[in-house]
C-alpha cells in the first residue's frame, strides 16, 4: 500500500474534514517498514456525539492509536502531523523530531480504519503530536524538522459552528491542564466564538474531562505572531517542515581592521 492510498485511507474525498489532513508524513512511506511485532490498540468508551470535535494532542504514534480508538466510536481520525521524516535522504540519527513510530502506525491502523465503514459525517478527531517541538538541540547537520501549529491548520470557529460542533474534548497527558502554547492560539479563537472548550488527561478516564480556560498569549491576534512562530524552524521544500541545517561557511575573517 503506497503513500497516496494510505492517505486517501486517512483523508477520503466524501468526509469534510479531509480538506485539513496533511500529506506530508504518507509523502515518504517508501523506507517505512509496517511495525513487527502486535500492536496495543486502545479502547476510550466516549460515547459519539456530533456536537463534540476533538484535538489529540500526544505523542505521535500515541496520537494515531488513540485516533483509532475514537474512530471505534464514530469519530474521524485527521492527521496534522506537519514534520517531515527526513528519512529519504538522511536517516533517523539525524532528525530531530522522530516520525517514524508516527508513520508506522498510519500504516497499521490504515486497515482497521477502514473496517469502521464511518459516515460522511462523522465528527472529527484531529491528530498532533506533542512532541512536534523536538527534544534534541538543533545543530548543523541534523535534519530540523520541528514544527508548529496554526490556527490555518484547524477549521474556523464559523466553519465548526455552521457544522453543529459546539464543544471541542482536547486530549493531554500528565495532569496537563494547559495547552501547548502554538495550540493555545488555536482553541482562543474557537474559545472567543463561545465554542465550549474541555481538557482530558489521557491516563484518567474521559468522564473526567474538565472544562478548559485557554488565558490568551501576549502576542494573541497579534500580525507578526505567525512570523515569530516560525523563527528558527525550516520549511521542507516538499510540504510541512523539515530542512538540513546548514554548516557555518569557513571563510577567512571579515570585517575592517
Amino acid at each position: 500500500m503506497n503513500g497516496s492510498h494510505l492517505f486517501n485511507i486517512w483523508a477520503p474525498s466524501d468526509s469534510i474534514w479531509s480538506r485539513w489532513a496533511k500529506p506530508v508524513l504518507f509523502a515518504e512511506m517508501e523506507t517505512v517498514m509496517p511495525p513487527s511485532t502486535s500492536i496495543d490498540w486502545p479502547r476510550i468508551d466516549i460515547e459519539q456525539d456530533q456536537g463534540t470535535a476533538i484535538v489529540i494532542d500526544l505523542p505521535g504514534d500515541l496520537s494515531v492509536r488513540t485516533g483509532i480508538a475514537l474512530a471505534q466510536d464514530g469519530y474521524r481520525p485527521v492527521p496534522l502531523f506537519n514534520s517531515a521524516s527526513g528519512m529519504r535522504k538522511h536517516g533517523l540519527a539525524l532528525t530531530l523530531v522522530d516520525v517514524s513510530f508516527t508513520q508506522k502506525m498510519l500504516m497499521a491502523g490504515a486497515e482497521r480504519l477502514l473496517e469502521t465503514h464511518l459516515p460522511p459525517n462523522a465528527p472529527p478527531a484531529f491528530l498532533l503530536d506533542s512532541n512536534r517541538a523536538g527534544a534534541i538541540s538543533p545543530t548543523p547537520g541534523k535534519f530540523d524538522n520541528r514544527s508548529v501549529v496554526f490556527p490555518q491548520d484547524f477549521p474556523s470557529a464559523n466553519f465548526l459552528l455552521s457544522h453543529g460542533i459546539r464543544r471541542v474534548l482536547l486530549f493531554q497527558r500528565g495532569g496537563m491542564h494547559r495547552p501547548a502554547s502554538d495550540l493555545a492560539h488555536v482553541l482562543l479563537r474557537w474559545q472567543d466564538a463561545k465554542i465550549e472548550l474541555f481538557s482530558y488527561d489521557r491516563d484518567r478516564s474521559v468522564s473526567m474531562a474538565e472544562p478548559l480556560k485557554v488565558i490568551p498569549p501576549s502576542n494573541f491576534k497579534m500580525l507578526w505572531q505567525r512570523a515569530i512562530a516560525m523563527i528558527g524552524l525550516r520549511r521542507s521544500s516538499a510540504g510541512g517542515f523539515g530542512s538540513v541545517i546548514p554548516e557555518p561557511s569557513s571563510g577567512g575573517r571579515s570585517g575592517y581592521g
